[in-house]
């Protein structure tokens, strides 16, 4: 099988284009609901990431004209630089056919070179890739999964507004400010403490915590920008001194708006105790509605054993549509 090997900078729209439709096949025949990317989506988001540099290394197989699977390999450069992280994507004629094992034999000699030692991916539960996976030797041991969960926002707005209520009523003393976009800088010390919170999530064993800073704060709203992402966030301050408490941040795709992604929801461990993940969680939906009413649903992942955010989903409607198999192996 042909794999050529691309520099994410170059790619072009026609060929990010033949890659999503990798993707849609794959997920068509799993029966899988979850959104695929557009072709534009795609290729901004292998040239930025979220840290303002391009993934380390694509490979096409096939042919740039028709492939038939993808397959990339990011580096972390920040935090877990032991790490080599991979995905890949086969489309369903052509499996049990050696392309996978092809992708993955090129992309675990990326990560060799390049010094790292473990290689982190998944699959989806019920699909072709875990038993893939499995044969290649990947072991799902101290690796969470994740459910990711929809929201439907179209079906009946108003039933958010007696949970709105209800926290608000719990989180008296606290504020809530909307942030639409970048972070003015005055603010962006202020969010490094509150993206760092998000830490106290169950996290996979053996992973360091994500360590923020200005300039990763920067970074990444700068990545976003670039990607065609319109960041919202809702951060919650305590009134009285002035302590910000607690953030939820969502991404919406302006190639694709109707399906917005729920990233961080968090609430700084002195403040917890409130109802603020759900009050902001409200907030947000509330922004939504007001702002961007095209926006029909949104998704959020949840490690399985994140009892409490999974219940704070839960209360507000989710329903989950699918689940995520961490994997590890040895390089």
């Amino acid at each position: 099988m042909d794999l050529q090997l691309l520099d994410p900078r170059d790619l072009e729209l026609d060929l990010a284009e033949r890659m999503v439709a990798v993707d849609r096949a794959s997920h068509e025949h799993a029966g899988l609901e979850l959104p695929v990317q557009s072709g534009p989506s795609r290729m901004f988001s292998l040239q930025h990431g979220n840290n303002g540099r391009p993934v380390d290394a694509v490979w096409v197989a096939g042919t740039l004209d028709a492939p038939v699977g993808w397959g990339l390999v990011e580096l972390p450069f920040l935090d877990n630089r032991d790490l080599a992280s991979l995905r890949a994507i086969v489309t369903p004629a052509h499996r049990r056919t050696g392309v996978g094992a092809a992708l993955l034999e090129r992309m675990t000699a990326f990560a060799r070179e390049h010094g790292r030692t473990q290689l982190t991916t998944g699959a989806w539960q019920g699909t072709d890739g875990t038993g893939f996976l499995e044969a290649q030797g990947f072991t799902t041991a101290g690796q969470h999964p994740y459910a990711v969960r929809r929201l439907d926002l179209h079906d009946d707005p108003s039933r958010w507004e007696a949970v709105y209520a209800e926290a608000a009523t719990a989180a008296a003393g606290y504020e809530l400010v909307r942030v639409v976009g970048p972070a003015d800088e005055a603010m962006v010390p202020d969010l490094v403490a509150l993206h760092e919170a998000i830490n106290d999530a169950p996290a996979d064993e053996g992973m360091e915590p994500d360590v923020w800073d200005a300039e990763r704060v920067r970074t990444y709203d700068a990545s976003m920008v670039r990607r065609h992402q319109t960041t919202y966030r809702v951060l919650a301050r305590h009134t009285a001194t002035g302590a910000w408490a607690g953030m939820s941040l969502l991404c919406v795709d302006e190639f694709a708006p109707a399906v917005a992604f729920q990233e961080d929801t968090t609430v700084v461990r002195a403040h917890r105790g409130h109802r603020l993940g759900l009050l902001m969680k409200c907030e947000m939906l509330r922004l939504l509605a007001a702002e961007r009413p095209e926006v029909g649903a949104t998704d959020t992942w949840n490690a399985t054993d994140n009892h409490h955010m999974i219940a704070v989903n839960e209360r507000l409607g989710c329903r989950v549509i699918a689940t995520h198999v961490g994997y590890r192996r040895q390089v």
